[in-house]
């Protein structure tokens, strides 16, 4: 009883906080601390904030980044240099001499065709070798790694890139943030880490390599107030002239794999994308949910169909986020959390729903991850997979941070007014 009145205490006094800070200007400063676990890791201590550029093309973009410190973009940036096709599975003048300078191939359709009639549904090209790898494996993974080294943003230790208007960031193109410590994005739209060149998987059609923004072995990274997302959407194949497969050019929008820790993903807007967000790359890693701690906050998950995120060998305390289905997804929904081998999740005060398939999801096996809800509301169309993980009535572990949590119903109008790129102004 008194957990109860201590928790309707704790909303009803958030509820008052929800009023000023919904009409409260948004301001985003280089002194900004994150909430969550990336506060507490002195994420600024070592970021230098005296000496900001501004950057507005891919070169001086490319140079910034090798320097570190506080780097300002104006204006979006192509990383694709105009290979970046309008369509799915199209071509641009640049895409077709790449391909004419990687391959026997005149253009990219000619290739993209060839690969397609030397696949069958059981071919499996993710990996060298085997009865099952098509004849033009190595043509194809030759021209993925080389187009993936032109559009890849590798980012230092110690950098900080923030947007300057809601039309500034990055496109055609992904962020590496991998083996460093102290990076922080902000108000950036980065969108179409689009890979021409996906490989066929065994009964699983054609899938992608390259990662909006991936976290890798990274600790004290801060994601915030961005808008990540496609606007290509996924197109088919006739896979060897006889069977209908997906052409996948897309792979997570917001990835966060290896011995990744401290890391913040808040206010921001992930949409029109399939598998989204995955937290843990398998089921293999050598992790414990102790040494990789993430925290999603207030955070706008619209038209996606899966991993918002799925989680494994994580702690992850994730409130106020709030997701959302409508009639124009170009994914359909299949679940918000999947909740996996040893995941460790808090979900306070979150808005499932409407239209999302199941709130949560997990395993039928013996690979199950623990959930603790509290104060959530969920309007999914199916609810949660009740049988798929493990639920208790105390939290799983103890939040060493400070934080403000708004009723659940209070989510959907701050969230869609906060979260993404522009939603802020900025204090250059």
């Amino acid at each position: 009883m008194k957990k109860t009145l201590k928790l309707f205490a704790t909303l009803f006094s958030a509820s008052f906080l929800f009023v000023s800070a919904a009409f409260a200007e948004q301001v985003i400063s280089a002194s900004d601390l994150p909430d969550g676990f990336a506060r507490t890791a002195g994420i600024l201590d070592k970021i230098n904030t005296k000496t900001p550029v501004t950057v507005s093309n891919k070169k001086d973009l490319l140079n910034a980044v090798k320097k570190g410190g506080l780097i300002f973009v104006d204006g979006m940036i192509d990383m694709s240099e105009g290979m970046m096709p309008k369509e799915a599975g199209g071509s641009t003048p640049a895409l077709d001499a790449f391909v004419k300078s990687h391959s026997n191939f005149a253009t990219y359709k000619e290739y993209r065709d060839a690969y397609v009639a030397a696949c069958s549904t059981e071919t499996e090209d993710t990996s060298k070798g085997g009865s099952k790898q098509s004849k033009l494996y190595d043509t194809m993974h030759g021209m993925n790694g080389a187009y993936g080294s032109i559009i890849r943003l590798i980012l230092q230790s110690n950098t900080m890139i923030i947007g300057l208007t809601e039309e500034s960031g990055f496109f055609g193109g992904s962020v590496s943030v991998m083996n460093v410590s102290n990076v922080i994005l902000r108000n950036l739209t980065i969108r179409d880490a689009y890979d021409p060149f996906p490989h066929h998987e065994a009964n699983d059609g054609y899938n992608a390599e390259n990662d909006t923004i991936v976290v890798y072995g990274s600790k004290n990274v801060w994601i915030d107030h961005c808008t990540l997302g496609d606007t290509v959407a996924v197109s088919h194949v006739m896979t060897g002239g006889k069977f209908d497969e997906k052409w996948q050019t897309y792979d997570g929008l917001c990835d966060i794999k290896s011995t990744s820790d401290n890391v913040t993903v808040s206010y921001c807007k992930l949409m029109n994308h399939d598998k989204t967000m995955l937290i843990g790359a398998s089921d293999s890693e050598k992790m414990t949910p102790e040494n990789r701690k993430v925290t999603l906050h207030h955070n706008y998950f619209y038209n996606c169909g899966q991993r918002l995120p799925m989680v494994r060998l994580t702690t992850v305390h994730t409130y106020n986020n709030f997701f959302e289905v409508d009639k124009s997804a170009p994914y359909k929904s299949d679940y918000a959390l999947g909740v996996r081998i040893n995941a460790l999740i808090q979900s306070e005060c979150n808005f499932y729903g409407p239209g999302t398939s199941y709130s949560f999801s997990g395993d039928s096996g013996n690979k199950q991850g623990s959930v603790y809800f509290v104060g959530d509301i969920d309007k999914s169309v199916n609810g949660k997979k009740t049988g798929q993980f493990k639920t208790s009535t105390s939290p799983l572990f103890k939040i060493p941070y400070k934080y403000e949590a708004i009723p659940a119903d209070k989510v959907p109008d701050f969230v869609k007014a906060n979260a993404g790129a522009g939603k802020a102004s900025v204090k250059k």
